[in-house]
């Protein structure tokens, strides 16, 4: 084997660029994950919590339109 073959062996090809790439990615997808605590998703009880400030809304709409409003405002915060 000569100078130029160990040469070349040694120097990263685009797969392996391609690969590392993957996997750094990857890291960081899964430490983006652990600190917000899981998936994106609503909370259930945030989404209870909004139907009843709707729902109270629609009651109130009859006979006070700005609490209505104001109820509204907030359960879409």
């Amino acid at each position: 084997m000569n100078a130029a073959t160990i040469t070349q062996a040694q120097e990263p090809t685009l797969r392996q660029d391609i690969g590392a790439l993957f996997i750094s990615a990857r890291s960081f997808c899964e430490q983006l994950f652990t600190a917000h605590g899981g998936w994106f998703v609503r909370n259930s009880d945030e989404m209870a919590g909004r139907r009843e400030m709707m729902a109270l809304a629609a009651e109130s709409d009859a006979h006070s339109p700005n609490l209505a409003a104001e109820l509204r405002y907030f359960a879409n915060r």
